[in-house]
């Protein structure tokens, strides 16, 4: 199973970052969430992937095909 970063995704749909971070937590594109601790600090950051298959769905999903 390939998994790829909030930034591949960006890459791949050709749409902002933040426009990723909102249709995944919109449940539009779903994704893995899973904190990883900041090396500093006390704090979790959150990562997040995406299955390869569900981006190619999610475009399928929304395919005009204009």
């Amino acid at each position: 199973m390939e998994l790829l970063s909030p930034k591949d995704v960006k890459a791949i749909l050709r749409v902002s970052l933040p426009m990723i971070y909102k249709l995944a937590e919109r449940g539009k594109l779903p994704c893995v969430r899973f904190g990883l601790p900041d090396d500093d600090s006390k704090r979790v950051k959150l990562c997040l992937r995406f299955k390869k298959t569900d981006v190619l769905e999610f475009i399928e999903r929304h395919y005009s095909g204009s």
